[in-house]
């Protein structure tokens, strides 16, 4: 800038100093420079995920259904467990009346019959943590769209979870209104069982 007054001053090249003024300030005017760019505080919101999980009625239809799923395959599996208890009672009964190669046999069907159940039993847990699973990433699939969709409206350049972060201030929460925006547009998920 100096150098401009000197020779505006001096009369030498004054237009041209003047008009590579004017170029310099409407720059500085038009765009911002890249270090003020770089230097602006990024504008951030929180959401608590764990507690959008507990509240949204998505995910309480989603523990409800799992939960009587659930209990429906204990009971089930309760019976015929206390039939094949009952079933080893009546072999130890009758051991002393069969052959030691009749008791054999009907022990090895018994234990049989009990691995059938045990294999039954996990492949029914792991196809209720499947479902429950698949289920539970339909919502966090809609909370993250929603999530972005708010980003963008309120011009936000990042969103923490709320496990991430020690202290925050309430005014950068936004876990309400992303609870009320899912519980609008996703009221209820399916759990699908496949057929065993």
């Amino acid at each position: 800038m100096n150098i401009i007054l000197h020779f505006v001053h001096r009369g030498r090249l004054a237009s041209a100093g003047l008009a590579l003024f004017a170029a310099m300030a409407t720059q500085a005017v038009l765009a911002p420079p890249a270090e003020a760019q770089l230097n602006a505080a990024p504008r951030f919101a929180i959401i608590d995920v764990q507690r959008v999980l507990r509240e949204s009625l998505a995910a309480k239809g989603l523990n409800e259904e799992i939960g009587k799923l659930r209990s429906a395959y204990q009971a089930e599996l309760r019976t015929q467990g206390d039939d094949l208890r009952a079933a080893d009672q009546e072999l130890t009964r009758q051991r002393t009346i069969l052959s030691a190669e009749v008791f054999a046999q009907k022990r090895q069907e018994l234990e049989r019959r009990v691995a059938t159940l045990q294999r039954e039993v996990q492949v029914r847990k792991r196809t209720l943590d499947r479902s429950f699973a698949k289920a539970l990433a339909q919502v966090q699939a809609e909370l993250a769209k929603i999530a972005k969709g708010i980003a963008e409206e309120m011009e936000l350049d990042l969103i923490f979870s709320k496990a991430t972060v020690v202290i925050v201030k309430p005014e950068f929460e936004i876990t309400a209104e992303v609870t009320k925006r899912l519980n609008k547009s996703l009221p209820a998920v399916s759990v699908e069982i496949p057929q065993q």
